[in-house]
């Protein structure tokens, strides 16, 4: 029995690592169905990923399946339950409502309240469209672009070009659109939930700052009074006046922004805080009195040189914010209001309630429906739920815990809290704890690891006092306030952990003692499952070739990029850019080295221009996924099993790409250049993955050879300081710490770094069942520093080992707990047979596609295509101008479509005069023509009496001399859509017309 009433209304329950979580969420879902009578259509259960989502609904389908057939796991649920159930009619009403189940994560239940509700959160401007993967990508690429093209950008370009270097400093190897949209994701963030009020907050904790230049203006003066103040100082030891001479040299050299102040850094470390001193006191120069004039002329330039330094940061931050606003607005304008939203714009929108009195009146006329709908939530994985997931969930829980007829269930775990970084907020648990009154129950007993295992996680994580001192108190108090000592369910359960300093500090020695404890404990040779840990995707590509190479059947868990991590993917992206532009000799060269080249020349000759006209008449024919795979087929043989699997994952994305409509060979490289691809564990005889993909497994054996021997925190990777009401990119270290304020968010940030640290170890050692073999580097005989504040060190702590001498340093347990494991039994499988050859999908062609160029290809400037687009917006908002007066005409695009609309032959066409019609802006068409399929987007559409008369006007900013260059140039696209309104109105007179604003007329398209 267990000490707690799983069917209390409102609960919430710490459930530690193995404990049992998934076995109380679904017999919570069982007892409300079995016991209490609810209809499970009217149960929301709501985790942190699919996976989870997956398992637990698993769980309940098998359990109520069991229980149905063996009374004796009946019995078992129904003492969980604290009463009898009919299993059978219970797996029934599950399964029958099981399509309907709000049964997800949170974000795909936000998402489908949305997709219910677009009209009532405020989405009016398009139907809802959610942006994942490669497509957002694009989109967000596309509108990166029109941000550095605007006049914004070239206000704020240096500023925001410095603090770009700096927040991006040893990350070069990543593209710098890829650096970009990093960057700009962690400020837009935090902008969207405050937005300009960060920029009047900057003004309110950072007023009154000397200029930047002042300190070039004053620099040489000030080390020149500092320098004469030294003469006095009667030096105690040798050498100390040369050490103060180069102090005030790098004080007088320095630049504001370069960080670094050179040969000072160790004078600024011996200097207490200025405003709680009342005689300066040097740490490095002892027994040395510097005197008041000293003194002096040091707090002058010290203020001088903070100010001046804080006068940079909050410079660059404000270029940033406004660049951050503005790339914001963009996103508004061409994303968002037209319903194309990524999972975060989804739960912006669900806690906009928050932010005004109409968007709560929206949201409580969505709330008054699921009110209907929905009374009990379960929530999961509740340590990593985000600030903005709890605002759009707040008004449903409230109304629940306040119900009788409702319920709340809250589960999680404060010490497996590693997703802060992803926006996670750990302190939830304790908010929603206080708010509802709630007394957690807590689950410590594990379920799946023995006592030997447990043994090191109690030595390692219940070690207040170890932890306080590496950590500092604040730390040790939080983790112990949520800490309870493990024990194993099964106490006859054996196992073996070792824990070994490692020779050397690099990788590659720990990669190769890896191999070698694997061959010694036959993982491959016995039946039991390995998962191999680490703290980063690069490690998990590099310790799975090396396992491959050893021998060992491996499977990578985590999200793989086929076009980057091997060769045949890097080959086939290449030969997709070749083919999107045909000039670049970088991705042709790519293309020549690899086996493709053979294929290439087999099938359409010695010469490239065949060769790229071959493969794009496949491309119409069977479609770029079909084409690949074509080209692959004859090397199938001599590529390895892992390789064909890259292959596959760009072949498959781009057949979803051909099955969506397809596109140009740029459209293509776009699906596949940034294509992520999730993998889930397989049956391969070792699995290695990111400790932070290994959350809520659990492996027989678990090898942990990427222990961090980082400090923690790392000040060098402090990108933003928050305040009440600001954001600041912060200055070099030495400045923060003399401004109170920036020390206080470094602290808060810090603190949180390091609790996330903990947690992450935890994470990690509590995913083994039976076996651990921790692997550390060795400590170097240089480190000199004490109290080293890494995980790894704790380790090294809890198994009394200082970690510079290699070796074992702690084991538990008794390794002969292998020989009662059964041998693997070894599986063949046929080959893979090959597919038939692809049958020709249907060639998809925009009405643009069809406009005639010249023989030479004109390459538009961004601000030419701005402005273009521009142009269309303005035309996009002028309804019928006899009816309505047109607005959004001030800027120059502006301008120009008020001048057009001022000539009465122009000014006609945007007239109703009485008639009876119906207007269309951007009209979305598609059509098959010529057996292919008709993509295509109308500027303007006239109906006139219902159908017996159409107008397609097209707006151009072409620079043409003619109208009859203009008519030859969009003749077939103009007479594309002319078909397709043939086809929607038959009958119909059809007219296409031109608004050229480089002729300024309407020209008649005959």
């Amino acid at each position: 029995m267990q000490p707690f009433d799983i069917l209390e209304p409102n609960m919430m329950i710490r459930a530690s690592a193995g404990s049992g979580k998934t076995y109380q969420l679904s017999n919570r879902v069982i007892g409300l169905v079995g016991r209490l009578g609810v209809d499970p259509e009217r149960i929301v259960a709501l985790t942190f990923t699919r996976k989870a989502a997956g398992e637990f609904a698993d769980a309940v389908l098998e359990k109520l399946a069991k229980a149905a057939m063996d009374p004796k796991e009946r019995k078992r649920i129904e003492d969980s339950l604290g009463g009898s159930f009919d299993p059978l009619k219970v797996l029934e009403q599950v399964v029958q409502a099981l399509p309907r189940l709000a049964l997800g994560t949170m974000d795909s239940f936000f998402t489908r309240v949305v997709r219910g509700f677009q009209y009532e959160l405020g989405i009016t401007g398009g139907g809802f469209e959610l942006l994942e993967g490669p497509k957002r990508r694009a989109k967000l690429d596309e509108l990166l672009g029109e941000l550095v093209g605007n006049d914004l950008w070239d206000e704020n370009a240096e500023e925001f070009l410095a603090a770009f270097r700096r927040a991006t400093m040893g990350r070069e190897q990543k593209a710098v659109v890829d650096l970009l949209l990093d960057f700009f994701d962690g400020w837009q963030d935090k902008w969207r939930e405050r937005g300009p009020l960060l920029l009047d907050g900057l003004d309110r904790a950072f007023g009154g700052l000397p200029a930047v230049e002042e300190w070039e203006s004053q620099k040489t003066k000030l080390a020149a009074g500092l320098r004469a103040a030294t003469r006095g100082i009667e030096w105690t030891r040798k050498g100390q006046d040369v050490a103060m001479e180069k102090a005030v040299t790098a004080f007088e050299m320095h630049s504001i922004g370069s960080g670094s102040l050179g040969g000072a850094t160790g004078f600024l470390k011996g200097m207490l805080e200025w405003d709680r001193i009342e005689r300066l006191e040097l740490k490095y120069y002892k027994e040395v009195a510097p005197g008041p004039m000293f003194e002096d002329h040091l707090k002058d330039l010290m203020e001088l040189l903070v100010g001046c330094e804080l006068s940079a940061a909050v410079e660059r931050t404000r270029a940033v914010l406004r660049l951050v606003g503005d790339f914001d607005a963009i996103c508004e304008r061409q994303l968002r209001r037209r319903g194309l939203l990524g999972f975060d714009d989804v739960k912006v929108l669900m806690g906009k309630w928050l932010t005004s009195e109409s968007d709560r009146l929206r949201r409580e006329a969505v709330d008054f429906r699921l009110d209907a709908r929905y009374d009990h939530w379960l929530l999961d994985e509740f340590q990593d739920t985000s600030r903005s997931q709890w605002n759009g969930l707040f008004p449903w829980i409230e109304e629940a815990a306040s119900d009788d007829e409702s319920t709340m269930f809250v589960v999680g775990d404060a010490k497996q809290a590693i997703y802060g970084w992803r926006g996670g907020d750990v302190k939830l648990f304790d908010t929603v704890r206080d708010h509802f009154r709630l007394d957690p129950e807590a689950m410590p007993v594990s379920r799946r690891s023995c006592e030997a295992v447990l043994d090191l996680v109690n030595r390692v994580s219940g070690d207040k006092a170890g932890i306080c001192e590496l950590f500092g108190e604040a730390i040790a108090v939080r983790w112990a306030s949520g800490w309870e000592r493990h024990e194993s369910h099964d106490k006859n359960l054996s196992g073996y952990v070792r824990v070994e300093v490692v020779e050397g500090s690099e990788g590659e020695a720990r990669q190769d003692r890896v191999v070698e404890i694997l061959q010694e404990i036959g993982v491959g040779r016995l039946e039991m499952s390995c998962g191999v840990l680490v703290r980063t995707n690069r490690q998990v590509v590099e310790l799975a070739d090396r396992l491959r190479e050893a021998g060992f059947q491996v499977i990578e868990e985590g999200r793989r990029r086929p076009t980057e991590d091997h060769a045949v993917g890097v080959a086939l992206r290449s030969l997709v850019a070749w083919l999107a532009d045909p000039a670049n000799g970088f991705e042709r060269g790519v293309v020549e080295m690899s086996p493709l080249v053979g294929v290439l020349e087999e099938r359409f000759g010695e010469y490239w221009q065949s060769r790229w006209e071959g493969l794009l008449t496949e491309v119409e024919e069977v479609g770029y996924g079909g084409m690949l795979e074509g080209i692959l087929a004859p090397l199938r043989e001599s590529v390895s099993e892992f390789g064909l699997g890259r292959a596959m994952d760009v072949i498959r994305a781009l057949e979803a790409f051909d099955a969506e409509g397809g596109g140009g060979p740029r459209e293509a490289l776009q699906a596949i250049e940034k294509l992520e691809v999730a993998q889930e564990p397989g049956s391969a005889a070792v699995q290695v993955m990111t400790m932070h993909k290994a959350k809520g497994l659990g492996f027989d054996v678990v090898v942990l050879p990427e222990m961090s021997d980082e400090q923690v925190p790392n000040a060098g990777k402090f990108s933003i300081a928050e305040g009440p009401d600001w954001l600041l990119q912060p200055p070099a270290q030495w400045v923060r710490q003399q401004r109170p304020e920036l020390r206080e968010a470094e602290a808060r940030w810090g603190e949180a770094q390091q609790y996330e640290a903990m947690c992450l170890l935890y994470v990690a050692l509590t995913r083994a069942k039976r076996g651990l073999y921790v692997l550390l580097p060795q400590v170097s005989s240089s480190r000199k520093e004490p109290n080293w504040s890494s995980p790894a060190e704790l380790i090294r702590a809890a198994c009394g080992s200082d970690g510079r001498e290699a070796g074992v340093i702690d084991e538990v347990g008794d390794q002969g707990w292998l020989q009662g494991v059964k041998a693997r039994e070894v599986r063949t499988t046929e080959n893979t047979p090959l597919l038939a050859k692809a049958k020709p999908l249907r060639a998809r062609i925009t009405p643009s596609g069809e406009k005639k160029e010249s023989g030479v290809r004109i390459a538009l400037s961004p601000s030419g295509m701005k402005f273009g687009r521009e142009v269309h917006a303005v035309f996009e908002s002028v309804g019928w101008i006899d009816e309505e007066k047109p607005t959004q005409l001030e800027s120059e695009a502006g301008a120009m479509v008020k001048a057009l609309l001022a000539k009465p032959e122009v000014r006609e066409y945007f007239e109703r005069r009485g008639r009876k019609a119906s207007l269309y802006c951007e009209q979305q068409v598609e059509a098959i023509l010529d057996g292919k399929w008709m993509s295509g987007v109308i500027d303007r559409l006239h109906v006139f009496d219902d159908g017996k008369a159409v107008e397609i006007i097209d707006f151009k900013t072409d620079s043409v001399k003619t109208a009859a260059e203009l008519v030859e140039r969009y003749n077939r696209q103009m007479e594309s859509y002319r078909q397709v309104m043939s086809k929607v109105y038959p009958g119909a007179e059809v007219r296409c017309l031109l608004v050229s604003t480089k002729l300024g007329r309407v020209v008649d398209n005959l």
